[in-house]
C-alpha cells in the first residue's frame, strides 16, 4: 500500500512574500484607478462646461447680450446667473462639478463665471465707465471668442476645507466662498469704484479675489465663448489678461501704449489688503 503524499503547505516566508507582492500591487494600481476615476469627472465636468456656455450663446442670441452676474431684486434676493441661464432654457441643467459633489449651486458654486468682462450688473458710476450705471453690463460680443473663458471650475475665495455652504457667517479662506465668479488675472480699473448694494466690491467678495481651481489633475476645465472645452492650468491663464478680456491679447497698463483703453487695468493680481496669498506660480 503505497503512502498518501501530503500536500506541501506554505512557509511564513513564503506568505510573506506573497503578501508582500499583493501589497506592492495594490500600492501600483491604487494611484492609477483614482486617476482615472478623477479623469472620468473630468470629462464630464468639461461636458457640463460646454452644456453651460451654449445655454449663455441662445441667452445672448436671444437678449443680445451675456447674462448679467446677478441681478439684485427688490426683496433683496440675487437672482444669479445660472438661475437665469435654467429658467431660459428648460434643457439647460446647471450642474456642480462632479470632483466636489458635496458643494451646493449657490453663492458657493464650483463653476465660476468671467463676470468682470462678460457681465457685472455691479454699480459703477462714474462718467469714464462706458457700462455705467453698471460695472459691465450689457456687453454684447467679444473681439476673441475662442480664447476668452466663459466658466471654468473655481475654488472661490479660499483654499482650506472643509468646504462651507452659503450661509449667515461667511468665510473667505474656505473652498467655494463666492465661487460662482470668478476673478481675472487683473482686474478691469473701473473695478475698483465698483460697488455692491451700496458697498464697495471691486472682487469677488469684497476685497478678496476668486481663483481657478487645480482639482482636475493639476488644471481647471474651462468653457470658452466660442462654445469649446479644454483644459487649462492657472499658471498659464493668470500671466496675463489674455484669456479674460475677450481681446485675445494684454494691452498691458502703459497709458501710452496703442491699445491701452481697450482694457484698462490694474497692475497687480490680488489686494494685498486681503491677507490672501497668490497660489499659483506664473
Amino acid at each position: 500500500m503505497q503512502p498518501v503524499a501530503r500536500a506541501r503547505a506554505f512557509t511564513l516566508i513564503e506568505l510573506l512574500v506573497v503578501i508582500a507582492i499583493i501589497a506592492l500591487l495594490i500600492g501600483i494600481l491604487l494611484p492609477a484607478l483614482a486617476k482615472a476615476r478623477e479623469s472620468g469627472k473630468s470629462i464630464k465636468c468639461a461636458s457640463q462646461m460646454r452644456q453651460n456656455v451654449m445655454g449663455m450663446a441662445m441667452y445672448q442670441q436671444t437678449f443680445g447680450f451675456y447674462p448679467p452676474h446677478q441681478i439684485r431684486l427688490p426683496d433683496g434676493s440675487r437672482y444669479r446667473w445660472f438661475r437665469a441661464m435654467a429658467d431660459y432654457s428648460e434643457s439647460l441643467t446647471v450642474i456642480k462639478c462632479p470632483s466636489v459633489e458635496d458643494w451646493e449651486i449657490s453663492r458657493n458654486h464650483s463653476y465660476g463665471y468671467n463676470y468682470k468682462y462678460l457681465g457685472s450688473f455691479r454699480e459703477q458710476t462714474q462718467p469714464d465707465n462706458p457700462y455705467r450705471p453698471y460695472e459691465t453690463f450689457p456687453v454684447r460680443g467679444v473681439d476673441a471668442p475662442s480664447g476668452t473663458i466663459a466658466f471654468a471650475d473655481t475654488d472661490g475665495t479660499g483654499r482650506i476645507l472643509p468646504y462651507e455652504p452659503e450661509g449667515p457667517n461667511q468665510h473667505p479662506d474656505r473652498f467655494g466662498n463666492h465661487g460662482y465668479v470668478l476673478d481675472p488675472t487683473f482686474i478691469p480699473l473701473r473695478s475698483e469704484a465698483a460697488t455692491s448694494g451700496g458697498t464697495p466690491e471691486k472682487y469677488a467678495w469684497h476685497n478678496y479675489r476668486t481663483f481657478l481651481s487645480e482639482r482636475h489633475l493639476g488644471g481647471s476645465n474651462a468653457a470658452f465663448v466660442d462654445g469649446h472645452a479644454a483644459k487649462v492650468k492657472p499658471a498659464e491663464a493668470y500671466k496675463d489678461n489674455r484669456m479674460w478680456n475677450g481681446l485675445g491679447f494684454d494691452p498691458g497698463t502703459d497709458p501710452t501704449a496703442r491699445d491701452y483703453r481697450r482694457d484698462p487695468h490694474v497692475d497687480y493680481k490680488f489686494d494685498p489688503s486681503s491677507g490672501q496669498d497668490w497660489p499659483y506660480d506664473s
